[in-house]
Parts: C-alpha cells; structure tokens; sequence
C-alpha cells in the first residue's frame, strides 16, 4: 500500500500538500505571470515573467524575480535554439535531453561531486539487523540535526567519533569499531545540510574500513524533501543547494534549462531527492527506515507491530529471502527512492507555456507522492515510522497515549526476540530520557539553531556491559560526562510541552 501526500491539479490551487492541514506548500503562478509569458512569446523578446519563488514557509508568486533560465527558456524559438548550440559547443556531457541529471556531477573528468555524498553498501537483511554484537561493544546514536553543522560536529565530537582535531572538510573517524545511529532529519530549518550530508557520508566510509558502522536514517523532513515539499527549508539552505548542486550542473551542461521542469520549486534541492535523482544511488539508497544494532531497534519517530509484523523468511518455491518487518520497510523505501517515477526529463525546457510547466511539475509531484510507500508517508498526526508521536509526546514527560507502553511492548517483540528497547528523534527534548519502563528513548534535544538551540547529548549503550551480561546505557554530554541512563528516566510533573509549536 502506498501513502505520502495528497496533490491538486487546478492551477489557481496549491500544487501539494500533505494529509495534514499543518503541512503546506502552495506553487502558483499569477495571472501577470501568464500575460508576461504570453507577451514575451508574441514579442520575441527575453522579457522576465513574474515568477515563482519560494521560501521556508511557502511557496508565493512574486514579481520581477530575475531568474534568468526562466526568460530565456520561455523566449523564442531562435534563442532556443542558440541556447542549444552554445551548450553543445561549451560542454556536451548530457547528449540526451530526457536523461537523468546525475552523470553531470559524476561523470566530469574533474570532479566527481557526488562521491563525497556517498554511503557504503547497506545489505538489507544484514546491515539493518545486527542482533549480535562483541561484548563491550559501544553503540551510539543522536537525533536530529537540521543542517545545523556545529550542532553535528558536536554530536560527533561527544560521541567520541570525530577527530577534534580535524576539518569537516577533512574529518577522521575515531570510534573504532563502534555503530552509530543518527536517527534521521539531517535536512530543513538550517543552512548546511549538504555539508552536514558530506560529513557524515564521509565518516560513515571511514567507519566501514575500521570496523565499524555509521547509519543514517529517513526522518520526516527527508521524505519531505523527496516528495518536493520545501516549506520548513531556510534560505540560506536553499542558496546551499543553488551554489554547490544547482551552478555544477548550470556550468557543466553549459545551460540551466534543466531548472524550468521544476517549476521554480527550488530546481536544485528538488532534483537532488527525489525518487531517482542526483542523490539517490550514492546516499538516499543507502539509508533505512529503522535497524536492529544488538538488543535495541532505531527509528526516527516509532514503531507498531502493524509496521513490523511477517518477519524476515524464505520463499519455499524460490528459495529467495523474502523480506519482512524492519527489514521490509527499509526495501521499500530502497525501492522507491532509486526509480525516478515521473519518467523522463526535459532538460531543453521545451515548453509551450507557463501552464504545460506548472502541469508537467505537478505531475512529478503526484506520482512521487502517489508511489511513496507508507513507511515514509504520512503528515502530523500520522501513525507512520518517520510521522508518529505515540512514544515521544509530551516532551520529557510519560506518553499521553494510553496505549502506548502496550503498543511498543508489542514492536519489540516484533523487532527481534531480545530487543529491550527502541531509540527514536523527531520530538524535541529537554535532554535525552527514557520513558514507558525504559522501553522507549527520545534523543531528540532540538540542538539545531533551527529549532531549539538545545545543548547536544549522545546515547551510549554497551553491549552486554554490565552485570549479568546486561547491557549499560550512558548518556554523553559535551562537558565528557558520562551519566547512568538510569538518572534520566521521565519525572511525572513536566515544566512546558515543546511540541506545541508545529513541526
């Protein structure tokens, strides 16, 4: 079955929006857009229509916007057609003008940009179910980031697998052998989430060769992002995109007609996640839903035994593993992510009118959320592993749900036959605490300049540390505490809910 966001097709309303009314993005051009289009083309003249602009909370026509690829793409067929010929002439590296975008960034004999984005091999059915551990071994985790690259390098540093001493340009791991967790939301709210990507991407190459592991999880801004919804993106994150992604590909197809299939819904950020874009086979591909890493199962926002139910097996006729539970959900979402499902570009931006744009960037909207599997769709209030707040809401605080401490004892159960615990993000915290027995952990603690400005906190559980062969949980602050996870368990009474500002 599959879910994501629901898309209108009307051009005077919004283009997408989610199931929930809190989650919007509005693309809509005005009538002046349409006369200035209409009147370049009778004119043969470069005029700039009004064009389309977006920003953190919406996306709203604006006026006199001097997005040059937009006057010259929609001008007449002469410029066109010079426009074309310059491209071949300044550098033909995408001979066919339907083809994805991706070889302009790694097929450059200069430099292959997309490499520094991307993540070792994850083998599903192994990489997301590690049950068995050495004994002593350190597993750590933290929540969200939203490009926030202080906030990241702080994480690291705490988690003591980051060199203090290196760049992030040039980072070097230090953990040994130790697997960690970031449990998703890397994008939105900040202004270096590509460079938070290349950080991480970069130390999690570094981890495989020594041993061990850094995952990266889907969060709900990271399924956002790949359905074309932008509305919790920053500026200055955007002018990200525009200068490291967006200008490569301006500079190496010799021509920034490619931006005008994107409707002015931010070109750049749009074709690097979504399904089958720039992306999607280096980084998007390798990153789960949720894993198993000794007795504790990670997601970005919770689990149900309804997400998790038919586990792992093999088809008798085939003999082929067949995948269920976790590592199902995280198939699918593998699956989705590498097919671009709007079919082919059109990287001439050969279009008629401002309508055939806006109808051709709806259409890639809707089949990305239409083909969206439920395990990264949804909106707020959804039930969904990146959506759900069941274990996490109130903040600092037991669950509101009722039901909840019977619900994760449940996906527990399902994750694997001795998971103790489940860790997740999503909601911001005072700091990291246990709640529901120690059952659920929320390490969310909104470090983002973006959201909180939170002080960041680590997770560490070592495997099999304690007596009796138990493992030890220990939260890591940046002062080089290390404090018995047993202090943090939730208090009843609680001093304010986070969570009523709208995420």
């Amino acid at each position: 079955m599959m879910s994501g966001y629901f898309f209108v097709t009307s051009f005077s309303r919004p283009l997408a929006y989610s199931t929930s009314r809190s989650t919007t993005l509005t693309h809509t051009f005005s009538s002046a857009a349409k006369s200035s289009f209409v009147s370049s083309r009778r004119r043969s003249s470069c005029a700039v229509p009004h064009l389309l602009h977006t920003n953190r909370h919406h996306t709203v026509a604006r006026r006199g916007v001097p997005l040059q690829f937009f006057s010259t793409l929609l001008g007449d067929e002469s410029n066109k057609e010079k426009d074309q010929s310059e491209q071949q002439e300044q550098q033909p590296l995408l001979l066919d003008p339907k083809a994805p975008l991706r070889p302009l960034l790694s097929d450059n004999s200069h430099e292959n940009h997309l490499s520094r984005y991307t993540l070792p091999p994850t083998s599903i059915g192994e990489d997301d179910y590690r049950p068995t551990l050495k004994k002593g071994q350190r597993v750590v985790a933290f929540g969200d980031v939203h490009g926030d690259i202080s906030a990241l390098r702080s994480f690291l540093i705490t988690a003591e697998l980051l060199d203090p001493e290196s760049s992030n340009d040039e980072p070097m791991w230090a953990g040994g052998d130790a697997i960690c967790v970031q449990t998703g939301d890397v994008l939105d709210r900040g202004d270096d989430e590509l460079a938070c990507f290349r950080l991480l991407a970069t130390l999690a190459r570094q981890a495989k060769k020594a041993g061990g592991a850094l995952l990266l999880l889907y969060g709900n801004h990271e399924s956002l992002n790949a359905a074309g919804l932008f509305q919790y993106a920053n500026p200055g994150g955007n002018t990200e995109f525009d200068k490291t992604i967006g200008a490569r590909i301006d500079y190496n197809y010799g021509s920034n007609r490619w931006r005008l299939q994107f409707a002015g819904n931010e070109p750049s950020r749009w074709a690097s996640f979504e399904p089958g874009g720039l992306l999607a086979e280096n980084m998007l591909g390798n990153m789960l839903v949720a894993c198993v890493v000794g007795r504790t199962v990670f997601v970005h926002a919770g689990l149900t035994s309804s997400h998790l139910r038919d586990g792992n097996s093999v088809d008798e006729e085939t003999g082929k593993k067949k995948y269920g539970g976790i590592s199902q959900l995280n198939e699918e979402a593998r699956e989705w992510i590498l097919k671009a499902h709007h079919g082919d570009n059109n990287n001439w931006g050969e279009y008629n009118t401002v309508e055939e744009v806006i109808a051709t960037a709806q259409n890639r909207a809707r089949v990305a959320s239409k083909t969206m599997p439920d395990c990264l769709g949804g909106g707020i209030g959804a039930s969904s592993p990146v959506w759900m707040r069941d274990y996490s809401q109130p903040n600092d605080k037991e669950p509101k749900n009722p039901k909840a401490n019977a619900m994760i004892a449940e996906a527990l159960k399902e994750s694997g036959p001795d998971v103790q615990r489940m860790v997740m993000g999503h909601t911001p915290q005072r700091n990291i605490n246990a709640a529901l027995q120690g059952k659920a952990w929320r390490i969310d603690v909104g470090a983002s300049k973006g959201v909180l400005g939170g002080t960041p906190e680590v997770l560490e559980i070592i495997h099999m540390g304690g007596e009796n062969d138990e493992d030890i949980v220990n939260i890591l602050t940046v002062d080089g505490e290390r404090i018995s996870g047993k202090e943090r368990s939730v208090p009843d009474d609680i001093i304010m809910d986070f969570f009523d500002m709208k995420r």
